[in-house]
């Protein structure tokens, strides 16, 4: 039994997946042998070893000899995303050919942050592989969080090439974004041509999502927060107070930003078009 939690504890320390390279320094392969035959380990892949439950991207990372990587990664590391991968993104060391069915391998060196990728490569390689409007989400989260600097942006924007996409989504990333939604509905109301700002303090009110033309405002709730009771009768209290003082205020749902982008565009730009109304204090 000894034995077994020896091996058990040698593969745990690598996240709960790890190839025998990996473990060669810390636990014998007779032990893992053992481990494998009293259930407490599993051996889906020759050399490859995995205590039961443990995570499909970290098997998945083990499996290629490499690391976690893109949304996989933003997830793990505790970065806001729009919606979790369907299949774990894993980055595998250049040169590598070792595949895992039912996830994606990229392949190129990259640094080991704890299994991850470190936060900085994390957000750039999240900007290749989403959608514009999802890549600001995990970038702006990092800002938000404090796990990467503006000036670590801004330096990696000078470093790709003049082509590359993702200059234009850093050049557009805020840290002053309050949430992954509002991420989503800026970079839709960017699309648009608009003149947008994030979390702007208005004296009748304190802050505004977002601002258009510094008199359009629009709130987008998400359910967690906005579904309290006591939160939904000062969310009232805020629009009247604003409304009171010359602004107009659109307020939007998740569900309504995230999956009805052409509806709720429509509305703000129908609004918009018709133009500030007059209003005399």
């Amino acid at each position: 039994m000894l034995r077994c939690v020896d091996a058990v504890g040698s593969v745990l320390a690598r996240g709960g997946a790890a190839r025998w390279a990996q473990l060669a320094g810390s636990t014998t392969h007779a032990r893992l042998v053992a481990a494998v035959g009293a259930g407490a380990l599993t051996r889906p892949a020759p050399g490859l070893y995995v205590v039961p439950g443990t995570p499909p991207d970290v098997v998945a990372a083990a499996a290629v000899g490499g690391v976690r990587s893109c949304a996989t990664a933003a997830v793990a590391l505790g970065l806001d995303v729009l919606t979790p991968p369907a299949r774990p993104h894993v980055t595998a060391p250049r040169g590598s050919r070792r595949t895992w069915p039912g996830c994606t391998v990229h392949r190129r060196d990259v640094l080991d942050l704890d299994g991850c990728t470190d936060v900085l490569t994390t957000v750039l390689d999240a900007a290749r592989c989403l959608p514009w409007r999802e890549a600001l989400v995990p970038v702006e989260s990092a800002l938000r969080l404090g796990r990467v600097a503006e000036e670590e942006l801004v330096e990696a924007r000078r470093r790709l090439h003049v082509q590359d996409p993702r200059r234009r989504l850093l050049a557009r990333s805020d840290a002053c974004s309050g949430s992954a939604l509002e991420s989503v509905a800026r970079a839709d109301l960017l699309d648009e041509g608009y003149r947008v700002r994030s979390q702007v303090w208005l004296p009748p009110a304190g802050r505004v999502d977002l601002l258009v033309d510094d008199w359009l405002v629009l709130e987008v709730d998400g359910w967690a927060f906005h579904g309290d009771p006591g939160q939904r009768s000062e969310d009232l209290r805020r629009d009247a107070e604003l409304t009171r003082h010359g602004y107009v205020v659109l307020r939007f749902s998740y569900a309504q930003v995230v999956h009805r982008r052409g509806w709720w565009l429509g509305v703000v730009r129908d609004v918009h078009t018709s133009g500030r109304p007059r209003f005399v204090l």
